[in-house]
């Protein structure tokens, strides 16, 4: 991701709303988790494992926050205990913000099988998503979901395709 996507993405996070940030090492969101480490806008969080990031988020929550977990697809992957025991059990919003790895136009071979099972876990876990692949439709996306968090209060799944993230 390059660094003015990253300001935007980072910027529209924080006008929708969204002050806590859970993030763990991902190679395409590297640039935008350090935006959002460096903004005095949001209170962020490093995290050794997505599920441990889940739950921090849930806590984040239940203290008055509204919180965001920027992961890579296995990652959603990874936390889906805890967001069926946890966020769904409790109905507690965070936004999922990851990656599509082996989405549509990626060239990373071992990332064919988590992006092709992506839409159908989310699916199945009833959580709401949208694939966005221009930083020019992040805004209102972020609006949307921050909106569908609060009347459903259960997570929200935004995923950047690999045009966003890894735009060479």
């Amino acid at each position: 991701m390059n660094q003015s996507d990253a300001e935007i993405i980072g910027t529209a996070l924080a006008d929708a709303g969204f002050n806590f940030c859970a993030t763990l090492p991902a190679d395409q969101l590297h640039t935008l988790q350090d935006w959002v480490t460096k903004s005095q806008r949001f209170q962020t969080v490093a995290v050794s494992n997505e599920g441990e990031g889940v739950a921090i988020c849930a806590g984040a929550w239940l203290a008055g926050n509204m919180p965001v977990i920027i992961l890579e697809t296995s990652g959603i992957l990874l936390s889906t205990y805890a967001l069926a025991r946890c966020h769904t059990t409790f109905g507690i919003p965070t936004l999922l913000l990851s990656t599509y790895r082996g989405g549509l136009g990626d060239r990373e071979w071992y990332a064919s099988h988590t992006g092709a099972v992506l839409p159908g876990l989310l699916e199945s876990m009833r959580i709401p998503r949208k694939v966005v692949a221009s930083a020019d439709e992040i805004a209102s996306t972020f609006v949307d979901a921050r909106r569908t968090m609060d009347s459903s209060l259960h997570p929200v799944s935004i995923v950047m395709d690999v045009r966003l993230t890894n735009p060479d």
